[in-house]
């Protein structure tokens, strides 16, 4: 069931909308206010968000703009304006769509399913693990079983703690790792808020790799596969 995240304060709007799309066959889940949204979008991780652009202390183009520096989930806006320069600044900042209240949810529906269609249903789909335990992406294959990198078929001479590191953020894909489940669960340190470690490992890599696009960090706080 593909997930949908409504941000949107006035919760008599949200809450209808909920309703609506379950009975869509939608799995909706409801945030309502700026704070901590971006923590509640990599959370939830949905196949698509509606963000009300009127938001109290923070608007929605301010989250919009955060938010694409994570990865491109699409967002519809909800907003009040309707005006010409206002359709250029959502253009300029990615969103994918816009609606201007009052809305027939009937309308905001159609244009969710029209997104929706361009989303593959398996997002897991783009790093590919076989039977013979092979990660591959594009031209770099980790072999779990051998505990080898290669890229273009050649070897990458990786240390433990950087070959655990990349297995674990290939595994997720184009899901974030966070900086403290690296140093507590890979390498097993706990002054994960002070230590440089792992900015020199995440360093290491791009080098090694050769690749100083492949691995995004998020605010100091995540990690991820660019995919």
């Amino acid at each position: 069931m593909r997930k949908i995240l409504i941000i949107e304060d006035d919760k008599w709007i949200s809450s209808s909308l909920k309703l609506y799309l379950e009975n869509s066959n939608f799995d909706v889940f409801l945030h309502h206010e700026w704070y901590k949204a971006i923590d509640v979008i990599l959370d939830v991780n949905p196949d698509l968000i509606i963000l009300d652009i009127n938001l109290p202390w923070k608007n929605g183009i301010d989250i919009t703009r955060e938010y694409r520096l994570l990865w491109n989930i699409p967002i519809i806006m909800l907003t009040a304006r309707s005006g010409e320069l206002d359709r250029i600044n959502w253009l300029e900042i990615w969103a994918d769509d816009y609606i201007a209240k009052p809305f027939s949810p009937r309308e905001l529906l159609a244009r969710i399913n029209t997104i929706i269609r361009r989303i593959p249903e398996n997002k897991e789909s783009t790093i590919i693990i076989d039977e013979s335990e092979l990660i591959k992406l594009q031209n770099i294959e980790i072999n779990i079983n051998k505990k080898t990198v290669k890229k273009w078929n050649n070897v990458i001479s990786l240390t433990g703690n950087e070959y655990d590191i990349l297995k674990k953020l290939f595994e997720e894909n184009w899901k974030v790792v966070s900086r403290e489940y690296i140093m507590k669960e890979i390498i097993w340190y706990d002054n994960y808020l002070y230590d440089r470690t792992i900015d020199t490992h995440i360093k290491n890599l791009r080098k090694k790799l050769d690749a100083k696009d492949l691995i995004l960090t998020i605010r100091w706080e995540w990690y991820r596969i660019n995919i």
